[in-house]
């Protein structure tokens, strides 16, 4: 016999769908009454108060108390999201150590970390900076995301470790730094930051190229982002140039590192500083630096054939290497494409990771007003 006060599964998912609709609206406005709600959702009035009234039962929305609405004689109450309704927390993890972000569900920042690289395993590392970044705020900790400089295995959520990988995550797992956390790429996340609010808005598909320490590229179709079996897709620095590999040849270029097997960001931006104010062998390497990751940018175009390459990472966004990477795409690409810079520029990797959190954050918020 069924439970009368229990909800069916499709009216609960209608809540759940309303439920979602109303918070995704105080998210963007921050405050908000029913009348506003119910203009901007499409949602009947006395839903969308049903909705308000589950919200508030189960401390997700808190009124702040009724004002104007600039109509004769009406008084709104205003609603917004209760302080202690969550927070989510992002993390990115590189070379240079530590940075971690955390905010409350609106993406209202309450405290930013940087820690230093350190002796300790970095699975300790991480998980000592997250702890610390979830005492910021009150409420629970909805979602934490990860970005790691290594690909993550889809299936198992854990870093997978390349041959001569310069980066520390060494065999990082999501479950070892607890509940709920999202662990990725970090051109991963970046393109994801590009998707949502940068040079990749609007476009139907698109290759995010990131040229740093390390290389990669996230592709886009649609909604749907390409991992490939084993998180490995994208890893170019592994494609073959002239019988090497392309991130061989680039340190043969002279843009590798002495002391590590990766790129040597400093030179990179070096050659593109000089080049830039002139110097003829400076200008020389930079053309052979865009033809060599424009030759391999027109193989990835050839394959997949998007709409759009946005070059990001401290040297790829640099606009004389999108230049001559350009200049070779349009030469050996078999259609058009568009080549254009990214314009996430301030850490595009933890930008994405706090994206990413905030996305499933919101859903465990919901969740759990459904199971209140």
């Amino acid at each position: 016999m069924s439970d009368p006060d229990r909800p069916l599964p499709r009216l609960a998912m209608l809540r759940a769908m309303t439920d979602r609709a109303v918070l995704d609206q105080v998210f963007a406005r921050n405050r908000t009454t029913r009348a506003e709600l119910a203009a901007t959702t499409g949602i009947s009035k006395p839903t969308i108060s049903e909705s308000v009234r589950r919200l508030e039962t189960a401390g997700a929305l808190r009124a702040t108390g009724a004002d104007q609405t600039g109509r004769r004689g009406r008084i709104a109450t205003f609603y917004e999201l209760a302080a202690d309704a969550g927070r989510v927390v992002a993390a990115e993890v590189n070379q240079q150590g530590i940075r971690t972000v955390t905010t409350d569900l609106t993406g209202t920042v309450l405290a930013t970390e940087r820690h230093a690289p350190g002796r300790r395993p970095v699975a300790a590392a991480v998980r000592a900076a997250v702890t610390a970044a979830s005492a910021a705020g009150p409420g629970p900790v909805r979602a934490t995301a990860i970005s790691v400089a290594n690909p993550v295995d889809p299936v198992a959520h854990q870093v997978v470790t390349l041959p001569g990988s310069p980066f520390p995550e060494g065999t990082l797992r999501a479950g070892e730094i607890g509940p709920d956390v999202l662990l990725d790429n970090d051109v991963n996340f970046s393109a994801l930051a590009e998707r949502r609010e940068g040079a990749g808005r609007g476009a139907k598909s698109f290759a995010y190229v990131y040229v740093g320490a390390g290389l990669g590229v996230s592709l886009y179709v649609g909604e749907h982002l390409i991992r490939g079996a084993h998180g490995l897709a994208g890893e170019i620095g592994y494609l073959d140039s002239a019988g090497r590999t392309l991130a061989d040849a680039l340190a043969g270029q002279g843009f590798g590192r002495a002391d590590a097997p990766s790129l040597d960001v400093g030179a990179l931006l070096s050659t593109l500083d000089t080049a830039a104010a002139g110097d003829a062998g400076a200008i020389e390497r930079l053309r052979l630096l865009g033809a060599t990751l424009g030759r391999a940018v027109a193989a990835i175009c050839t394959i997949v054939d998007p709409d759009l390459v946005v070059l990001g990472g401290p040297a790829g966004s640099r606009a004389g290497l999108v230049t001559e990477i350009r200049r070779t795409v349009s030469a050996a690409a078999p259609g058009p494409v568009r080549v254009t810079a990214g314009e996430v520029t301030d850490s595009a990797a933890l930008r994405g990771a706090l994206l990413s959190a905030l996305d499933h954050g919101r859903d465990r918020l919901v969740e759990a007003v459904a199971e209140s």
